[in-house]
């Protein structure tokens, strides 16, 4: 084989003709447009009326019927859009007076609503027909998003993903504003990546309206728009600074005009321009189990969590801004490909780790951080985690899923090239060398910050439970199992001591209480437990089908010290796996076994009475 590798690979010859991919995407849209639809015909019926909705859900809509996986089915909802946010919005809609009305909701979703129900002769369903409308143009924007860091087959290759993801399919239809803000956060990251690349007065004021279209239907996109806006002024060394400053400075101001009038009025009617985010700390504090009755601002609501506990809000930040979006995400694709989803979810990480080394990669970071932190801090709170609030970072996770693949295409060309074509670049072995480094010990600090955390919440007088879990290892020393699930998470001892460590921040009593059972019931009857090697108590085991063990149990002030506090759980006889029951078939049968833990909780309280 001769050439460029790149040039060689079988790619489809309908893809290399740039007036042929118009077509490939108006065919993609309108496939995952009627995937979306089936979706709403199957949860919510037929719409008989105006004459086009009923061509659409009577005609169209089963022409996809047969055209995806067969368990893709959604069950009938007798009672639409109650107990949440879209009937909210319909009301919203229907009371609407003017775009930049003094409101609760940015008005960009209300508007879209409002013209649905017009559409619509004032149905209900208008609100599903504006959040399919966002994900549906989510499908294009992402298109653009692919073709503009990459290539034409990037994008259509990222527009399909995004046009038979199965969550991104299954909650389109359901009326809330998420879908459209995912859309719109896409044409933004769009516009900030040809931004980059030409810093024209056009780019400029395209970046603009298209941020100002994310502020509007989220305000709270202010959190990546403002960073990425500063991010363009410096992270460039191909384009003048003044280019790149009026490119920037038009943006931002075509974005003010429009933004602006709204944060007016709320001012004006409210006294707070940021009233839409504001408002909403209410939920979070409730979900807290905190008073809620008095408006509290998101800054002061985000400076009590971190005063309080740092370690602990820096934790929950650090999981709501790298882990739990990315890994609730990749459910969506084995249906059409076995295994797809994790195919995919590998490459996004591989595309990730990949982008702080490019400049289109960088400010895609910037924008990806930068949209998940309103949620870094709440994710855990009430209802704060689902799956919607981090919707809008799919298609960038997509976009790195196809940049993995780009940048083994490009590393494949370039091997191919002769040696003395490509020498090595001492600057670019000591920048990857030095990033390797720095995700290292960032993986290190990842795995380490529970202990901190349950050390903070310990002095902080709260109750702390130290679980099995995927971060345990800082708190299982020797003689336990890997982590399994049976129902919940737990660890089976396989030694004659097992080893549970605590940090302990103060030399004084605690309370703690250990919810372990035995494996086999009827040979284990009882378990000594040492308190940094000195005998704190003998546990009478008990079984219960129904429930986990329960022992409580006094720490003296004498047997503590301060820091690390090992507790050794030595049960009176292990069993052999093979004869501990069903629970254990899975296992080496002649594996030793000994009890089994759930989590030790140590309580605030510290009084002799349990």
């Amino acid at each position: 084989m001769s050439g460029n590798p790149i040039r060689n690979l079988s790619v489809p010859a309908i893809l290399r003709r740039a007036s042929a991919v118009p077509l490939i995407l108006v065919l993609i849209t309108v496939y995952g447009t009627l995937l979306r639809f089936d979706v709403f015909v199957q949860r919510y019926g037929t719409v008989d009326r105006p004459l086009w909705a009923k061509v659409l859900t009577h005609d169209l809509v089963p022409l996809v019927a047969q055209l995806h996986p067969s368990e893709y089915r959604w069950h009938r909802v007798d009672h639409p859009y109650v107990g949440g946010d879209p009937m909210n919005y319909i009301k919203y809609a229907r009371e609407m007076r003017s775009f930049y009305q003094p409101h609760v909701r940015e008005p960009v979703f209300l508007a879209l609503t409002r013209i649905y129900l017009w559409l619509l002769a004032n149905q209900d369903v208008a609100v599903s027909f504006a959040s399919a409308t966002g994900s549906i143009l989510t499908i294009l924007a992402a298109y653009l998003l692919g073709a503009a860091i990459w290539s034409r087959i990037a994008g259509i290759a990222v527009a399909s993903l995004v046009a038979i993801e199965y969550d991104l399919i299954s909650w389109s239809v359901d009326g809330w504003r998420d879908d459209v803000f995912m859309a719109t956060v896409t044409l933004s990251a769009w516009a900030f990546v040809r931004c980059r690349k030409d810093p024209s007065l056009s780019n400029g004021v395209l970046l603009g309206i298209t941020t100002a279209s994310a502020c509007l239907t989220r305000i709270t996109a202010l959190s990546f728009v403002v960073p990425a806006l500063v991010w363009l002024l410096f992270d460039d060394a191909f384009h003048p600074r003044q280019a790149r400053a009026r490119a920037v400075a038009a943006a931002t101001v075509v974005a003010a005009l429009i933004v602006g009038p709204y944060l007016i009025s709320c001012a004006i009617a409210t006294g707070d321009p940021f009233y839409a985010i504001n408002y909403h700390t209410g939920y979070y504090r409730h979900g807290e189990g905190l008073p809620f009755q008095q408006p509290m601002s998101a800054a002061a609501y985000i400076r009590t969590k971190v005063g309080e506990q740092p370690i602990a809000a820096l934790d929950t930040a650090v999981n709501g801004l790298f882990v739990w979006p990315f890994t609730t995400k990749w459910n969506g694709f084995d249906g059409w490909i076995p295994h797809l989803s994790a195919l995919l979810s590998s490459l996004a990480l591989v595309g990730l780790l990949s982008w702080p080394f490019t400049p289109n990669g960088r400010l895609l970071l910037i924008i990806l951080i930068g949209l998940l932190i309103p949620y870094a801090l709440t994710w855990n709170v009430a209802g704060g985690g689902e799956w919607r609030f981090t919707m809008p970072a799919y298609p960038v996770y997509l976009v790195a899923s196809i940049s993995a693949i780009a940048l083994v295409f490009a590393l494949i060309a370039r091997l191919h090239r002769p040696w003395p074509s490509r020498p090595l670049d001492r600057r670019q072995l000591i920048a990857c060398a030095v990033g390797a480094l720095l995700m290292l010990a960032g993986w290190v600090a990842y795995l380490a910050l529970p202990w901190f955390v349950v050390r903070e919440t310990i002095s902080h007088g709260s109750d702390v439970s130290v679980e099995v879990g995927k971060r345990d290892a800082p708190f299982f020393g020797a003689g336990w199992s890997s982590p399994y699930t049976d129902g919940v998470l737990f660890r089976v001892s396989n030694a004659d001591r097992a080893v549970v460590r605590l940090p302990l921040p103060a030399r004084r009593a605690y309370q703690i209480v250990l919810r372990l059972d035995p494996v086999a019931p009827e040979h284990q009857h009882r378990a000594v437990v040492l308190l940094n090697n000195q005998l704190l108590a003998t546990l009478l085991l008990t079984s219960n089908p129904d429930r986990v063990g329960s022992y409580p149990l006094l720490l003296p002030a004498d047997k503590v010290r301060a820091g690390i506090n090992t507790l050794t759980i030595v049960p009176d006889t292990l069993v052999a796996a093979g004869s501990a029951g069903a629970r254990y078939a899975g296992r080496d049968a002649d594996e030793r076994l000994g009890v089994r833990l759930w989590y030790v909780r140590v309580l605030a309280a510290t009084s002799n009475s349990l």
